[in-house]
């Protein structure tokens, strides 16, 4: 019987003694109940599994209400501008996802961080950053988009609102970084072993669903595929903090570049006002950790194709995928040059990203901190047992 629980990967990348996991080892599964340096103690293993069949089953009919609430901001806001059709768009999602993580928080893996210190940090870095923006006045961008799109106080602008602005902030991206994650999860820990199976399987055939997956991983066509492994990263005893921080970089990072393209483009700056291109850089920002997982997780299992030559990791093809530095920097800088000639304001552009680039650090955080406290050692556990399980 195969066991079941939490997965502790106690090996080591390279491990010289088991050896990483390959497409072999998969066919043949763990009959004898763990080996390869891994082993099962009871745990929400059920509750993964549950999550992921409920992600799987119930994600369309979200994507439904996402579409059935955009209706009702179209019928509600009556948009006449792009940016007010990207608008009511972007804010139908925000709502299905909130719900969607609502509902997902109470199927998460708690997490090595203590349940306390979470409501802690909830309660009292919101009351810190509302206060803050309350005494910076509404001449700070920030503070003047706060103030604009959550005071619910009308005209009246006091402490309390502005506190209640940040704590509805808040409590946006955290349900929303809780509902992309689990999607991702669910979908990725359901379906990903297939597709390491899939590579190795079609490395002889010759057609567009074949082209496709390796395009997809850029997978040198030089390279002969022998098969596919999994060289998994020990779990950690306690919070990963050099972890977080990569996957905190790597948000922050693509969420400034991908709003870059958008927002410091002339025609933008000069047909949409700023407290709604800064909301809609937002809405938009709360998504950013569906790019950014996939390849995160592919590097956590350490999936590569095996061959004659030296491994190939597939979260690197995926990630340059992703990651164009060149050509992000080089379009950077050519929207600065066209900005310039066609005399923008410079110091409206400076304004406008460093209101953005304040909020996307606050999101990156906070979705940074959900995926690693609540989701990566059983979404990357599950990928490896799925792996090396029997096929059916």
């Amino acid at each position: 019987m195969r066991p079941q629980g939490i997965m502790c990967v106690r090996h080591t990348r390279h491990a010289e003694v088991d050896g990483p996991m390959t497409t072999s080892d998969a066919d043949v599964g763990d009959r004898s109940g763990g080996s390869s340096g891994i082993c099962q103690v009871g745990g929400p293993a059920t509750d993964r599994r549950r999550l992921d069949a409920f992600v799987i089953k119930g994600f369309p009919w979200f994507l439904a209400l996402c579409l059935l609430f955009i209706l009702l901001m179209f019928v509600l806001m009556r948009p006449r501008t792009f940016a007010e059709t990207l608008y009511c768009v972007c804010l139908g999602f925000v709502f299905g996802f909130c719900i969607l993580g609502f509902i997902c928080l109470f199927m998460m893996d708690k997490g090595r961080i203590s349940p306390v210190f979470n409501i802690a940090i909830m309660v009292s870095v919101p009351l810190i950053i509302g206060l803050f923006l309350f005494e910076m006045g509404d001449n700070f961008y920030p503070s003047l988009f706060m103030i604009r799109f959550f005071n619910i106080f009308g005209d009246t602008v006091t402490r309390l609102s502005v506190v209640i602005a940040i704590y509805s902030l808040f409590i946006a991206v955290y349900l929303v970084s809780i509902g992309v994650i689990a999607v991702v999860v669910g979908y990725f820990r359901s379906h990903i072993h297939r597709i390491f199976r899939y590579i190795a399987k079609a490395k002889d055939d010759d057609t567009p669903k074949k082209r496709f997956v390796y395009r997809f991983f850029s997978i040198p066509d030089i390279i002969d595929v022998e098969g596919v492994g999994l060289d998994p990263e020990p779990d950690a005893d306690a919070f990963d903090k050099s972890a977080f921080v990569s996957i905190f970089v790597s948000l922050f990072t693509l969420g400034v570049v991908l709003c870059s393209y958008m927002f410091l483009n002339p025609m933008f700056l000069s047909e949409v006002p700023y407290d709604e291109m800064l909301i809609i850089s937002i809405m938009l920002s709360l998504f950013i950790s569906a790019l950014v997982i996939p390849w995160i997780i592919l590097k956590s299992v350490g999936a590569h194709v095996i061959s004659e030559a030296r491994p190939y990791y597939l979260w690197k093809g995926m990630r340059n995928r992703l990651y164009q530095g060149f050509f992000a920097v080089t379009l950077f800088m050519m929207i600065l040059i066209m900005s310039a000639y066609l005399g923008m304001d410079f110091s409206r552009i400076a304004m406008t990203y460093l209101g953005y680039v304040l909020f996307m650090g606050l999101i990156a955080g906070i979705t940074s901190f959900v995926y690693m406290n609540h989701f990566h050692e059983g979404f990357k556990n599950g990928i490896v047992v799925r792996f090396r399980e029997p096929r059916r």
